[in-house]
């Protein structure tokens, strides 16, 4: 991009469009305040913006195109809002596969190219347009065009990361002089409290509740620093940085988190709150990793807004839901999610809480960290740092007369030792295992030294599950399933006789191209009856445990996925990835 400024400044040199004064005094106006050279010269007065036009015509080799001549359709327009075409001059042209084709009266701004494609996910192929024409296009093909609906984090990234690249053009080049001179990393941290930095990570931290993350990824790479969100379970690539923005991010976020910017080499924890939209409150996990090109960051957004606690509202199939219910209001015993991280445990754990809590009850939790703020609940944060773990927590909280205890994760055996004794003697006990399956979390308790004595005394339900991605309803399209893949995959079997018409997302603006939007849960839930009780003592293993709980109506989460499906919540494909195949049952 450098030489083509090159190339545009020879051209006005050479053509004696103007004077070389004139242009250093505009260079050094574009220095101080970062903004586009195009707009400095037309702004003074020192070139037409037709001549302009041409200047930049040769310079980048790209004929200037009539855009008030061309045909635009709707669903190309629809990829930008009017508000961001206004702001930048700009006009999508076509759209062929992957490529936008985009007119621009300022094709060397790439940021505008970046933000973009942050917006839309193609790859830009900008053209030049006449200012003038593209203005008067805009008017016109947009006034043409219907209103579309604006998503939340369509508003957000008209106001993403090119609106703030101007001020951080002039802090990069600091950094840049700084690391060259050999600066103390002392100097360079007082960047990271500069505007444009605070601007930048505020942007980033943003963007990320607007569209929804569950997880921002700040991952320094050999010559640049990439920025990924997890929406609805699946990363995807936002921006790439420039790698000398990378130390300043990482400070400014670690003095947020009160964390020692001076450390570099250990990981690191921490959690900070920030205000979005003007009073929505979002808390933030961090952790900090020290990796082969420096210190990576990934943040947790727990984000409550728009969280159901409420055990009828997760999903559950009716008889799942009324045997949790019957459980949960049992006077003692355990109750236990499994899954992988991000699978909604902690959500179901305190959905439960929710339907068990009144005045009458003493109910504490344990957690690392607290995720849900409940006022009438008594919650602990544990601090392993301060001698404060789950261990010593829970032995405090036994002292303290507790009708119903939650942990937030049995990490090791001492753990799991003490939450099956508080079950055993009279305490209501909810937690979580990291395990894949309802019935492997047997095998896993047996593992970790408890005997299967205890199991089958302590434990009332296991409740396994996963999110899985569903299906956009803007986008939404039905369709009929093979015989061939109705038999593979178990539908005939579940649903035999019957029409089987699923569903997927074509793909649009509101869900990235993705035909996804949101998440919807699956559940198996294993109740300990009598059967079960007496395998799980004759250590019979984790495949004979599902087989008896599955005659006894228990649903596995590949047949309540392929139920999701059918109900059009999720798709065929998205149930296959996520849920393993079930064995027959045999007699």
């Amino acid at each position: 991009m450098d030489s083509l400024k090159d190339r545009l400044k020879q051209i006005l040199l050479r053509d004696n469009l103007i004077s070389a004064s004139d242009l250093d005094a505009a260079l050094e106006e574009q220095q101080q305040t970062g903004e586009e050279l195009s707009k400095i010269l037309v702004r003074a007065n020192l070139i037409d913006r037709e001549i302009l036009a041409q200047v930049l015509s040769e310079s980048l080799a790209m004929p200037i195109i009539n855009v008030l001549r061309l045909k635009v359709f709707n669903e190309v327009l629809g990829l930008i809002p009017q508000e961001l075409a206004v702001r930048y001059k700009i006009l999508p042209i076509s759209l062929i596969g992957e490529h936008l084709t985009l007119a621009m009266a300022d094709p060397l701004n790439i940021f505008i190219i970046d933000n973009v494609k942050a917006l839309t996910g193609y790859t830009i192929n900008p053209i030049i347009g006449r200012e003038q024409d593209i203005e008067q296009a805009i008017e016109q093909y947009y006034a043409e065009a219907p209103e579309p609906e604006q998503a939340a984090v369509e508003e957000v990234a008209s106001e993403t990361f090119a609106d703030i690249m101007k001020d951080i053009q002039d802090t990069e080049e600091d950094l840049e002089l700084m690391q060259e001179a050999g600066v103390a990393a002392s100097g360079v941290e007082e960047i990271s409290e500069e505007a444009p930095i605070i601007r930048l990570t505020d942007t980033i931290i943003q963007q990320s509740v607007l569209a929804k993350a569950s997880d921002v990824f700040i991952e320094p790479m050999e010559k640049c620093v990439r920025i990924r969100y997890r929406i609805d379970g699946v990363i995807r690539e936002i921006d790439r940085l420039a790698k000398v923005l990378h130390f300043p991010i990482i400070s400014r976020i670690k003095v947020v988190c009160n964390l020692d910017i001076s450390e570099h080499r250990l990981p690191q924890d921490g959690r900070f709150k920030t205000i979005i939209s003007g009073n929505k409150e979002v808390d933030f996990r961090v952790n900090v990793l020290p990796t082969a090109f420096g210190e990576k960051i990934v943040l947790r957004v727990l984000d409550q807004d728009g969280t159901v606690l409420d055990v009828g509202k997760l999903g559950f199939e009716d008889l799942a839901l009324q045997r949790i219910q019957d459980c949960a209001v049992k006077p003692h015993g355990m109750i236990l999610t499994c899954g992988p991280t991000g699978s909604g445990k902690t959500t179901t754990l305190y959905s439960i809480l929710k339907y068990v809590d009144s005045p009458e009850k003493n109910i504490v939790t344990v957690e690392d960290p607290v995720e849900y703020q409940m006022p009438t609940i008594n919650q602990v944060n544990v601090k392993p740092q301060m001698g404060l773990t789950f261990t010593s927590s829970l032995r405090s909280i036994l002292r303290q007369d507790p009708d119903i205890i939650l942990i937030g994760e049995i990490r090791d055996s001492e753990t799991l030792d003490i939450a099956v004794k508080a079950a055993l003697t009279g305490h209501l006990v909810l937690s979580s295992l990291h395990t894949t399956t309802a019935a492997g979390s047997i095998v896993r308790m047996m593992n970790m030294g408890i005997e299967p004595f205890l199991i089958c005394s302590s434990v009332l339900a296991i409740i396994a599950q996963r999110l899985l991605r569903r299906v956009c309803p803007a986008c939404k399209e039905a369709y009929e399933v093979e015989p061939t893949v109705a038999e593979k995959v178990g539908l005939a079997r579940l649903y035999p006789g019957q029409k089987l018409e699923l569903y997927r997302g074509k793909g649009c603006k509101k869900c990235f191209k993705t035909g996804y939007s949101g998440r919807v849960g699956i559940t198996e839930v294993l109740i300990l009856s009598p059967l079960i009780r007496e395998k799980i003592l004759n250590r019979e293993g984790e495949m004979k445990v599902k087989e008896q709980a599955r005659r006894e109506g228990m649903k596995t989460m590949r047949e309540d996925g392929l139920a999701k499906a059918m109900q059009g919540l999720t798709t065929l494909e998205e149930v296959l990835r996520i849920t393993a195949p079930d064995e027959a049952i045999r007699d």
